[in-house]
């Protein structure tokens, strides 16, 4: 509540100073723009993520989709085990690791409320995953997390850069009136296209560089 309270309501009258003000590049409305839609959606993302447990299936709700599985193809239900973080992952029959999200990791009853649900729903037919199964689903979710990482940093970082350089120019051009500075003008775009090349280049590298290593035994 209060990120949404902190981060979403500055950023109406933001937008409505922004968009009537002739005086401003069109490109730098359309950047601030995008900035504050990506600030929404990860609002939007926060709210609407969840874990819905049914009585035939779980579903795993995400920003632009929902994963839904049906308790036979759940091959595990566990920790992540690691020491800092409290997330419950998901390993479906289709190789997927889903970390529940809704804050199912910080609450041991929710968990084990899910684990008996899928026990009792599973099936007799239903074989623990092999080894190698589990480690192939974990090695790609260490992938995409990795490649996320790389990406947000690159952001902000591209972000830090453009709004520096951008009040540099404009300190030094302040009376020779040549206007806003190309690099405001494009504050808002730059980081979106570093985000979205730099999780691309970095899944591809570390889905190679993992490919080229030896894989450990299973056993």
């Amino acid at each position: 509540m209060f990120i949404t309270l902190f981060l979403g309501l500055p950023g109406i009258p933001l937008a409505g100073s922004i968009v009537p003000e002739d005086d401003l590049p069109l490109t730098f409305k359309a950047g601030m723009l995008v900035l504050l839609s990506t600030v929404y959606l990860g609002i939007i993302w926060f709210w609407r993520a969840a874990t819905i447990v049914y009585r035939d299936h779980i579903a795993v709700r995400q920003l632009f989709r929902t994963h839904r599985t049906v308790w036979p193809d759940v091959l595990r239900i566990e920790g992540e085990g690691n020491s800092a973080s409290s997330r419950t992952m998901l390993l479906d029959r289709e190789g997927r690791l889903l970390a529940l999200p809704g804050g199912v990791g910080a609450q041991p009853h929710e968990v084990r409320a899910i684990k008996d649900r899928w026990e009792r729903s599973r099936g007799e037919e239903w074989a623990p995953p092999a080894d190698a199964v589990v480690l192939a689903a974990q090695h790609r979710a260490r992938v995409r997390e990795s490649a996320m990482v790389w990406a947000i940093l690159s952001t902000v970082g591209a972000f830090l850069v453009l709004l520096v350089a951008g009040l540099v120019l404009a300190f030094r051009s302040e009376g020779e009136g040549d206007g806003m500075s190309w690099l405001f003008q494009a504050i808002g775009f730059v980081p979106v296209v570093v985000f979205v090349a730099v999780h691309q280049i970095a899944v591809r590298l570390l889905r190679r560089r993992h490919t080229a290593s030896p894989c450990p035994d299973p056993r």
